[in-house]
């Protein structure tokens, strides 16, 4: 890793907390710089959930970054050149995270039966060892899962810690944690944190000197022991002298009530606690969903959002998106979340902002929780309080005033070519997917208001003269905004056809279009049956895109007049790749990697990712644990659509992710 940082500059970083806007090198330096503090100096500077936010931004910019690898004590040089190491077996895995009831109860359908429920302690993970007479005989971090350092003497001095226990051997892990209490009386104001402070009363060179800390310890987990159930474990723990942190089991129903009294909870415990940790009841059944080479299958933390805080729902705007779905956002009195004032939140689409409302829908004058998803996203999590004034859909578009229908979960309308809502949003989509810089919604809205851009070509018109003309834009900045556009003349034509904002013209069908046309004419006068007919395609697409070719005909040529498109060679495939002419698709979770990821990794061998199962599909890949379900009977309708295709014919192949990763040679 980088021995020298910038520190002003990762500083600067943090306070500033909008992630989303960094560039990949400023966020690999304050990840890197974050990892440090709080493995080696014991001094975080930040928040777990902050650092987690911090880690997801960067992921999501450079899922490659090799500063995502080097998370943790092992790649921060946490461990001491002279230090005793303890391999653990099994391994201390971390546990996979989730931030959202939806990804929860994903999780909770992936095996049967009870979860026990406790907070999350944020401490420092040990394990303890007991020999055959019971006697405390070892005690180690758990470093980076596979192997710790010994600290044996240190944990000998935790308050709470049984020296000895009545049948050995066995390991006990836990959260070794100092009390708020203890924290507020003896250490607030010189140290920064007791989680950081935890961590170095471990290490301490003298041990005597840990137990002036007044260290606690959580126990979590046995090992060396058969039990049936996780709460038959805690009461072994319990009857051997140990305190594990407050189980509740809960089924389906109970899952996000536990969190939410938790989360209520949270001001009122004496230790700090980072979010909800969901264990599989069954031994038997965590068995059976077995491990990754991370995290165990049967486990989730479910992460608080960093800070929350409630709020009054005054008002319900309604926006227009590119395809012209009207959005509900909610309009709250200010609340201060993470260092921002917070006014406003999606509420996305009909059917969240129904269930959000329950039985009587969402009123206005509501109570609700807010909290800030990511360290960036507002999110109106759940209403504490109902109101009195009934939120009622808008008759008409805000904007055009085209009259609304429902569809499915979504507000539509027929809107007229020059609604400016959906008009916005086409032209700010236009410049995300084509990566200008610079232009933002404030500058969007400001560039439409005034005339200087109304439709996408218009950008490739501008001078910066025009652009100083508008509040806050000098000189410099206009320079910068004409050659971020300028260096957009010439582009690949499947970008291009993405820009453009068509529904259902996605990246799969633009690479399709662009294979079997080298001109955008041809193209883009492709009838309905003729794309429809094309393996992959479909009716539903085929009506859509073309339904948009037609429409927005005149504004793709206008573009074509200031933009080069490049057309692939047939010498540009790679589909003499070692997945060349195979077709896989993926349903349901992965462990190892994302599906948008998996599908990267087929392309890039030469193999094809259609968006369906059709008849010709080789291969049809799920998640471990679901194929384990979907050999005792389980199904989706994927998995039985794959099926009757095989029993009129076909031959696709439905296997796991351990096997897919075999396939691409990892």
């Amino acid at each position: 890793m980088t021995e020298q940082l910038d520190l002003g500059n990762v500083v600067d970083i943090t306070k500033s907390q909008n992630w989303a806007q960094l560039g990949v090198s400023d966020l690999e330096k304050a990840v890197e710089y974050h990892n440090r503090m709080y493995w080696v100096e014991n001094n975080a500077v930040i928040s777990d959930e902050d650092f987690d936010k911090l880690v997801e931004a960067l992921r999501t910019k450079a899922p490659d970054s090799p500063i995502l690898d080097a998370i943790g004590p092992e790649g921060a040089g946490a461990f001491a050149p002279d230090g005793v190491k303890v391999t653990h077996e099994p391994p201390m895995l971390s546990l996979d995270k989730c931030y959202d009831e939806d990804t929860l109860m994903k999780w909770f359908g992936k095996f049967d039966g009870e979860v026990v429920v406790t907070p999350k302690v944020d401490g420092v993970a040990a394990c303890i060892r007991y020999s055959s007479r019971g006697d405390l005989v070892q005690g180690a971090t758990r470093g980076n899962g596979t192997v710790g350092e010994d600290i044996t003497e240190n944990v000998k001095r935790i308050m709470n810690l049984p020296l000895t226990v009545s049948d050995g051997p066995m390991e006990v892990r836990g959260e070794a944690y100092m009390p708020l209490d203890v924290f507020r009386s003896k250490f607030e104001g010189e140290y920064s944190s007791p989680r950081n402070l935890t961590a170095g009363a471990m290490k301490q060179k003298d041990p005597e000197k840990t137990r002036n800390f007044e260290i606690h310890f959580y126990a979590y987990d046995v090992i060396g022991r058969e039990f049936e159930s996780e709460s038959e474990k805690m009461q072994f723990l319990i009857d051997h002298g140990f305190t594990p942190v407050d189980p509740k089991i809960v089924h389906v129903d109970g899952l996000q009530a536990a969190y939410d009294e938790i989360l209520d909870q949270r001001e009122e415990l004496n230790y700090d606690t980072d979010g909800v940790v969901y264990k599989v009841n069954s031994i038997e059944e965590q068995q059976r969903m077995g491990l990754t080479a991370h995290h165990p299958r049967f486990a989730i933390a479910y992460k608080f959002q960093g800070e929350s805080g409630q709020s009054t729902l005054r008002e319900v705007h309604w926006s227009v998106s590119r395809t012209g779905a009207i959005n509900p956002v909610a309009v709250v009195d200010p609340v201060d979340l993470s260092g921002a004032s917070v006014t406003r939140a999606s509420l996305h689409n009909l059917s969240i902002m129904e269930k959000l409302g329950g039985d009587e829908g969402l009123r206005l004058n509501s109570k609700v929780l807010m909290v800030r998803r990511g360290g960036v996203i507002p999110h109106l999590e759940k209403v504490v309080e109902p109101g009195d004034i009934p939120v009622e859909l808008p008759e008409a578009c805000p904007f055009c005033g085209a009259e609304t229908y429902r569809e499915g979960d979504v507000l539509m309308a027929h809107h007229t070519d020059d609604c400016r809502g959906s008009r916005m949003r086409q032209i700010e989509h236009f410049t995300q997917v084509m990566e200008i810089k610079g232009f933002g919604p404030k500058v969007i809205e400001t560039l439409y208001e005034t005339e200087l851009v109304t439709e996408p070509a218009d950008f490739f018109t501008l001078t910066s003269e025009e652009l100083q003309t508008l509040d806050r834009v000098g000189e410099k900045l206009a320079d910068r905004l004409i050659d971020a556009i300028d260096g957009k003349r010439e582009v690949d034509a499947h970008i291009f056809l993405r820009a453009l904002g068509i529904d259902e013209l996605g990246s799969h069908v633009s690479k399709i279009l662009t294979q079997r046309y080298d001109n955008i004419e041809d193209l883009i006068a492709i009838t309905r049956d003729e794309l429809a007919s094309i393996h992959t395609i479909g009716d539903v697409i085929a009506d859509k895109v073309t339904e948009g070719f037609e429409k927005r005909r005149q504004d793709i040529l206008d573009l074509t007049k200031h933009v080069s498109l490049r057309f692939p060679t047939p010498g540009d495939d790679n589909s003499d790749g070692e997945l060349g002419g195979k077709k896989f698709l993926f349903t349901g979770a992965l462990e190892s990697m994302s599906r948008k990821d998996a599908q990267k990794k087929v392309q890039a061998l030469g193999g094809e990712t259609p968006s369906g199962v059709t008849k010709d599909l080789d291969y049809l890949v799920i998640g471990d644990a679901d194929l384990e379900k979907f050999e005792g009977g389980w199904r989706t309708g994927k998995l039985k659509k794959a099926e009757k295709y095989n029993e009129d014919g076909g031959n696709i192949k439905i296997i796991g992710e351990t096997q897919f990763m075999g396939l691409i040679g990892e």
